[in-house]
């Protein structure tokens, strides 16, 4: 599990102190969203998570990679957010398989397993 310090190593304590407001509890918040995120990559693959996956490099950097894409998102800085998600993503790929893009956004993984479109047509009667 990635921790506060971990947080701060990665992006610099004056960054992490703009993107949490100085208040741990966005951190620790940040860090449990990414860690629920990651559950969910592993339950699109048909996976149980465990805290030996945790401690995989793979997805230890890919849980601290969201972990800051929660922070810049909190902070609406979606533009500089995105590729710590897209890294995150790749990252779990890497360790899991292309399952991980499943109900991911085409546009967001390259892949297209998000579903078919559906359109309504009405004609007149």
């Amino acid at each position: 599990m990635i921790t506060i310090e971990d947080l701060k190593s990665e992006i610099g304590d004056y960054q992490y102190g703009i993107l949490t407001n100085s208040d741990v509890g966005n951190g620790e918040r940040a860090i449990t969203k990414a860690r629920v995120w990651i559950v969910s990559r592993f339950s699109a693959c048909g996976k149980s998570v465990t805290k030996k996956d945790f401690g995989n490099e793979l997805v230890k950097e890919a849980h601290l990679k969201r972990a800051i894409y929660e922070l810049y998102s909190i902070r609406e800085q979606e533009e500089k957010a995105k590729d710590k998600k897209e890294d995150a993503l790749e990252l779990l790929a890497g360790y899991l398989g292309t399952c991980v893009y499943k109900g991911v956004e085409a546009s967001n993984s390259g892949d297209n397993n998000s579903g078919c479109s559906v359109v309504v047509v009405r004609g007149s009667c």
